[in-house]
């Protein structure tokens, strides 16, 4: 088996970036249709074209498989969310590019988070785990937290509690993919709208009691 550092703990070639993004669309794919318990390497190889063999050779197990999946889906949000954060101007405005970001991230990408909310609900380590819990999104909350701390220091933000408010963020960006399959008539950019305005109310400095 190769890892996806390669053969030998060399660059992977083109071609196999290739094959592993290929793999990787391929258990997407069999994810938003069948399931987690139906996405197994056989059906992985068969959307592919390939033997199980091939796949394998790429990916150990489906565990591995799974987890370069969702690395890969949050990855291809990771440049334009940042280059929007970039280009904004003054903390309000780095907010608002972060959940407008976030916002049309999850719309434009409901199948593919559909796949991955199957791994995060499903996947598990050798002791029964699940594989993905809290630990994993503490990460982005305590990014958000920073966020808000910082326009409160640069005298941007109210004194709203950082902790509180980033909680409330991002639990209402994880569960975007889920109401956008609900709705599937929603208004993207009308929800980015009321979002940003409903979070730039409860960060401004000036709030009515």
């Amino acid at each position: 088996m190769r890892s996806k550092h390669g053969s030998a703990g060399q660059p992977p070639t083109f071609l196999e970036r290739a094959r592993r993004s290929q793999f990787i669309e391929c258990a997407l794919e069999a994810l938003a249709e069948l399931g987690f318990t139906g996405t197994t390497i056989a059906e992985v190889a068969r959307r592919a074209e390939v033997s199980k063999s091939v796949v394998l050779y790429h990916f150990g197990s489906k565990q591995e498989l799974l987890e370069a999946v969702v690395e890969e889906v949050y990855a291809g949000a990771a440049p334009d969310l940042l280059a929007a954060m970039e280009a904004a101007q003054g903390h309000r405005g780095k907010l608002d590019a972060y959940l407008h970001g976030c916002v049309m991230f999850a719309w434009a990408n409901q199948r593919r988070l559909a796949g991955v909310g199957e791994i995060f609900r499903n996947l598990r380590k050798a002791d029964g785990q699940l594989r993905y819990s809290h630990a994993d999104s503490e990460a982005l909350i305590s990014w958000v937290e920073q966020m808000i701390l910082d326009g409160q220091q640069a005298g941007e933000f109210g004194p709203v509690d950082a902790r509180t408010a980033a909680v409330m963020i991002r639990a209402t960006i994880d569960a975007l993919p889920g109401v956008f399959a609900a709705e599937p008539g929603a208004d993207a950019l009308a929800f980015s709208a009321r979002l940003r305005d409903l979070v730039g109310r409860m960060v401004a400095r000036d709030v009515a009691p």
